[in-house]
């Protein structure tokens, strides 16, 4: 167990980009013939082929609809909580509906649409107009990794006001923040 751990320590440093020089000065912690460049692991951290491991992550099914997304935006010290109804039937992911809270003027307010995948697109509107409101909100991006979507919104017809990036936080979770 301990030659294993071993190893793959320094498979980790390996991967992590260090020269060989630097694994070599780490004798201890990888007594073993180096692994050659070019070695794939996947997320397990099984040795698999380089078209295995470049092959992109498929979307995991979702069964049912309605179904709900759970989803962040930030941008500083702002943050807003997306709690979408969407349409599991299909991909991308027609939004229909959901709330948004968190530091939004009038929260909550309520998402009119949008879609869900390789991009997002969020449309909302406040529920009761506040004096020195927005009343509309459109909220776009494009998958950014680890999950996530980096992008633009903006208030009242505008899309591109703010730069954003945006968590996804799961889908069918039985709360959402």
């Amino acid at each position: 167990m301990k030659t294993h751990t071993k190893i793959l320590a320094g498979m980790a440093i390996l991967l992590l980009g260090a020269s060989t020089s630097s694994v070599l000065a780490q004798s201890e912690v990888l007594p073993m013939k180096l692994a050659p460049h070019g070695v794939y692991v996947d997320a397990q951290g099984n040795v698999v082929e380089k078209s295995v491991a470049l092959a992109a992550p498929k979307a995991k099914a979702l069964t049912g609809s309605p179904a709900t997304a759970c989803l962040q935006l930030h941008l500083g010290g702002t943050v807003f909580n997306f709690n979408l109804n969407i349409d599991a039937d299909t991909y991308p992911y027609h939004v229909t509906g959901g709330a948004i809270t968190g530091g939004i003027c009038g929260a909550p307010w309520h998402v009119t649409g949008g879609t869900l995948g390789s991009s997002l697109t969020i449309n909302g509107a406040i529920n009761t107009p506040h004096s020195g409101c927005a009343n509309t909100i459109s909220v776009v991006g494009n998958a950014n990794t680890p999950s996530g979507y980096a992008g633009t919104y903006g208030f009242d017809g505008s899309s591109t006001m703010f730069s954003h990036h945006t968590l996804f936080l799961g889908f069918q979770k039985s709360t959402c923040p």
